[in-house]
């Protein structure tokens, strides 16, 4: 029976029939050897091309149809890149009889015809740079249809850019409400999209744990959420007072299980608030999604639903102060780092990173080391700020020997020789290297791969005045860090 399967999933592939291709009949692609030659035969002719490959987030995706450069612009495969990542949130299809190539991501949508150097981008006639193809691949023995990639994924609401030293297209997911133009009447998307990017499932009508019913007119727009992880609740946002509606049992649908703890509903500030809480007192992540008639919400451990997870930590805060000195406070600089950090996250949707504390309020030990085990991180930081006499400089960084390995095999060591080689530029001090410190509660407790990054010294006037400055430079230097690691040390999810 499996074998048949198998066949019929071939033949699918082979004819170029509009049926979606169950991931589970693909057997999994490898990655693609940038710059080496594949034969392909395009527009009718056989021809060389140099492989072009695409990286979502950091990420670089692994396909049998390897992308390349035709009128100047990459082409990648649209089913290996829209069909199979399902982080960009987009659905594809493709009829062989209109020779139409459909992609959708909520309300916006690109529509092609193979060989028409003119898309319709959400109803509206554009030209775009080269056509859609379909393209034969001598070493597959298949057909592939490819699409100009930084058309369709602009137009589809997220970022691209071509890096020519990585021989790659880089794609920054961005989330539908900061790029979604939502139609008049409200009811934007016919289909399922995510609310929640990023996520490595999608809540669906086939797939959520509590289904909840939209009042007509509501706008996808009007919709948004909040991880409140620190209160273990997920809070749905929506424009308007609608508590009455959501209020109704009749207008939600719980599925029955041992995680299920209150569905509660306020409305103040001109805004409904729904709130969903599980029963255990653990941290869950959800996958929220909508379409124009539900809002589906799927919850489950922070693993199952993330790819790629990370807790950041700001040293110290509220009473406790951390090194003084300069007429600056440890607790203050950690914080500001964090924050700047956190804004460049905020704009990349492949990673979920947990924080211990965004304002001046005291975590302590061992909630930080809690935090990071309870999600399952794959990575574990906290920054510091260095203290002693006036004279002591440097940038150092602190990990545990007898530390835990991340799920990627990751050691605390080896991330922290990642993060030390980010920060310690940033700051331009001296290189004072890495310590060994295998009695730091926050080291020692982590069960990931965990490091603590001492900034500079508070005690020294000029390296105070330049951290009290470079806050920011700083914060960038962290997120650089932890993105790149993942392109060395990925998760495996």
């Amino acid at each position: 029976m499996n074998n048949l399967k198998k066949s019929i999933a071939y033949l699918s592939i082979m004819m170029l029939t509009a049926t979606t291709i169950p991931a589970s009949t693909v057997q999994a692609a490898s990655v693609p050897k940038a710059g080496k030659y594949y034969t392909l035969k395009i527009a009718g002719k056989k021809q060389k091309k140099k492989c072009r490959n695409v990286k979502i987030n950091g990420t670089i995706v692994k396909t049998y149809a390897p992308g390349f450069s035709r009128a100047n612009t990459s082409m990648y495969s649209a089913y290996w890149l829209f069909e199979k990542q399902k982080s960009l949130g987009v659905s594809y299809s493709y009829s062989s009889k209109t020779k139409k190539v459909t992609l959708k991501r909520g309300s916006k949508s690109v529509v092609m015809t193979l060989d028409s150097m003119y898309a319709y981008v959400n109803g509206k006639k554009t030209k775009m740079p080269t056509p859609a193809r379909k393209v034969y691949s001598y070493a597959r023995k298949k057909n592939y249809i490819y699409v100009p990639g930084a058309f369709c994924i602009t137009k589809l609401g997220h970022s691209y850019k071509w890096s020519s030293s990585q021989k790659s297209g880089l794609i920054t997911t961005k989330s539908l409400s900061s790029s979604s133009s939502g139609s008049s009447s409200g009811s934007s998307c016919s289909g399922t999209s995510s609310i929640t990017p990023g996520t490595r499932i999608t809540a669906s009508a086939s797939n959520y744990s509590v289904r909840i019913k939209k009042p007509s007119g509501l706008s996808s727009s009007a919709i948004s959420t909040s991880d409140d992880y620190s209160n273990r609740r997920l809070i749905i946002k929506v424009k308007g007072n609608y508590k009455t509606h959501f209020s109704s049992s009749s207008n939600r649908y719980i599925k029955t299980d041992k995680y299920f703890r209150s569905y509660t509903v306020t409305y103040s500030g001109g805004y409904t608030n729904i709130y969903i809480r599980p029963r255990k007192d653990v941290i869950k992540a959800y996958a929220v999604s909508q379409t124009s008639d539900y809002i589906y919400v799927k919850y489950d451990s922070p693993k199952k639903i993330y790819s790629r997870i990370v807790v950041l930590d700001a040293g110290h805060g509220g009473s406790d102060s951390g090194a003084t000195g300069n007429g600056l406070r440890e607790k203050d600089l950690t914080l500001k780092i964090v924050q700047s950090a956190k804004s460049y996250f905020n704009k990349n949707s492949g990673y979920k990173v947990y924080y211990t504390r965004l304002s001046d309020w005291y975590p302590s030990l061992s909630y930080r080391s809690d935090l990071a085990n309870n999600v399952g991180a794959d990575r574990f930081i906290s920054v510091h700020i260095n203290s002693a006499t006036p004279s002591a400089h440097g940038t150092e960084t602190l990990y545990n020997s007898k530390g835990y390995k991340s799920s990627s095999g990751l050691t605390s060591y080896n991330w922290s020789n990642k993060i030390h080689a980010y920060v310690r530029p940033a700051t331009g001090f001296t290189n004072r290297g890495l310590k060994n410190r295998t009695g730091l509660a926050v080291l020692r407790n982590t069960k990931t791969a965990s490091s603590l990054t001492e900034i500079g010294f508070i005690s020294n006037e000029a390296e105070a005045k330049k951290m009290k400055s470079n806050t920011g430079t700083y914060g960038k230097a962290v997120y650089n860090a932890i993105v790149n690691s993942f392109s060395t040390y990925p998760s495996k999810r």
